[in-house]
């Protein structure tokens, strides 16, 4: 008799572990899902806010492009909070879950690219005042690189207190991503850690103190 139960104890456990297994799968595989038709509508977001940019630049009149900053300044904030967030949501995969998917990352960073481009156009075009921040990392051959991104996340809520907007991009310069690998040829990146501020190039680590100086000098 207690043999049996044991037997069905057992059992019992064994369909709840396995069960346990599946669904987890069935939850992660529907994150990355969602994570990927986010990054679909926003790049279709961005497409929208570009072209009302190259609808402008036709008509070669400078006050009808001011005067839709406010539009795409708007725009550009909503856009830049929602593709954090599915940064986040890509990092809790990989950092908690241990899931990688490198074609969704390198969907990610094209994201992040068209982010970037169009924040150095309504920089330019708008006279706006936040710098702009690329962080080159590896996540496979680098020691630092985690230390560099909590460092700039904490001089980057540091700065914004003080009323500096930092505008972050972060790109695995390993992973093959074209688009990073443009971007750091663009910018000569060699080694990881290294940041671009504002179109200049810093390689190495810094720390929260240094970070908010080199931030300050761009200005």
């Amino acid at each position: 008799m207690s043999w049996s139960i044991y037997g069905v104890a057992l059992a019992l456990s064994i369909v709840m572990f396995l069960l346990g297994i599946y669904v987890g799968q069935i939850v992660d595989s529907s994150s990355k899902t969602d994570i990927s038709k986010d990054i679909s509508a926003l790049s279709q977001q961005m497409a929208s806010v570009q072209l009302l940019l190259l609808a402008d630049s036709t008509q070669n009149n400078a006050s009808s492009a001011t005067s839709f900053c406010p539009v795409y300044l708007s725009q550009l904030s909503a856009i830049d909070h929602q593709v954090e967030d599915v940064g986040y949501r890509l990092s809790y995969l990989e950092d908690v879950k241990h899931l990688y998917d490198n074609d969704l990352k390198k969907q990610y960073f094209l994201l992040e690219a068209q982010s970037y481009f169009l924040s150095k156009k309504v920089k330019t075009l708008c006279n706006e005042n936040s710098v702009l921040l690329i962080n080159f990392y590896s996540n496979s051959n680098c020691a630092k690189c985690n230390d560099q991104g909590a460092e700039i996340l904490k001089a980057r809520d540091e700065l914004l207190d003080k009323k500096v907007k930092v505008k972050l991009f972060s790109f695995d310069g390993d992973l093959g991503s074209p688009v990073a690998d443009a971007l750091k040829n663009q910018y000569g990146v060699t080694s990881y850690p290294s940041i671009v501020i504002n179109d200049s190039l810093y390689p190495g680590y810094y720390d929260k103190t240094q970070l908010e100086k080199l931030i300050a000098g761009s200005k």
